[in-house]
């Protein structure tokens, strides 16, 4: 087994160039054993001390100058205070990022051409605008406090609005738990923002178990949403079974879909986004689900 290696060859193992593995020796993250002529030549020993630079910067994302406080640290202390202040960062910045997914999920299902006619971008819009105008308490996140399917073309026409349908086209009656647009809201419940921004985020995640489990909470607290958080979900999991890849994610989300549809709070908008959802990429055991949710909504 070698022991000796030229500046050329780490660089190409360790995937940087020789300029790079140059500045990281000059930042101390990196020592050569010796030259010869104008070229450095680093041990196997050496060069545990650059993967473990790499480990930092690359893996844990801290910034070069972080790294080497990190590689050069010898005190158990300020290494954990450092460590813990980069997760609690990354950890913001995932949150930002998942509440990002959130709001271009909705946007990519939102059938308005308007964004202020959109009940819950022009309300939150508005929002931000009132906060930075006349100090008003700036909103706390993209689905406004209160949203409960205010007009706009998010939302279906009101009946009246509606051309009337014919005898010979008229839809099948539908469940008695179906919400009639004219007929008042159901009786305050609420699982709170706290729980709804979770289950939001979970829904979004990159891990398929996270999603399942997601789905799995909406289906055991279907009847203690209010209607805003239904439609919320209803929309989000109508988006994300589109874009689902994993088979069994797709039956949560559909099972998830027909919970909610239960509680005769969603709309026929809510769930538009299922008509992109191509049966043939259903299971046959899921397609059942996906047959009723179309036939009782779209």
């Amino acid at each position: 087994m070698r022991d000796l290696y030229s500046i050329s060859e780490v660089a190409e193992a360790f995937g940087l160039t020789v300029a790079t593995l140059r500045f990281y020796e000059e930042r101390g993250l990196v020592r050569h054993s010796e030259r010869r002529g104008r070229v450095r030549y680093y041990r196997r020993a050496d060069l545990a001390r650059l993967a473990y630079a790499q480990l930092w910067h690359e893996d844990g994302l801290l910034t070069l100058a972080e790294t080497s406080a990190i590689v050069d640290s010898d005190r158990l202390g300020d290494r954990l205070a450092l460590i813990a202040g980069q997760r609690d960062a990354l950890r913001e910045r995932i949150g930002r990022l998942e509440r990002a997914v959130g709001v271009l999920t909705h946007m990519l299902d939102c059938r308005t051409d308007r964004a202020l006619e959109c009940p819950m971008t022009g309300t939150y819009i508005r929002g931000r605008v009132d906060a930075a105008l006349d100090g008003t308490p700036e909103p706390t996140g993209f689905w406004p406090e209160g949203f409960a399917g205010a007009a706009g073309d998010c939302a279906p026409a009101p009946a009246s609005a509606r051309p009337a349908r014919t005898a010979d086209h008229a839809s099948p009656a539908r469940p008695a738990s179906h919400a009639d647009p004219a007929r008042p809201a159901s009786p305050a419940r609420s699982v709170g923002d706290e729980q709804l921004l979770t289950l939001t985020r979970d829904l979004v995640s990159a891990t398929a178990k996270v999603r399942e489990r997601a789905c799995g909470t909406i289906g055991d607290l279907a009847r203690s949403f209010d209607r805003r958080e239904v439609r919320t979900l209803a929309s989000l999991l109508a988006s994300t079974a589109v874009l689902e890849q994993d088979a069994d994610c797709l039956e949560s989300e559909l099972n998830a879909l027909g919970e909610l549809a239960t509680t005769g709070l969603f709309e026929v908008g809510d769930i538009a986004a299922l008509r992109r959802l191509p049966r043939a990429s259903v299971r046959p055991a899921d397609a059942e689900h996906l047959d009723r949710l179309t036939a009782e909504y779209l």
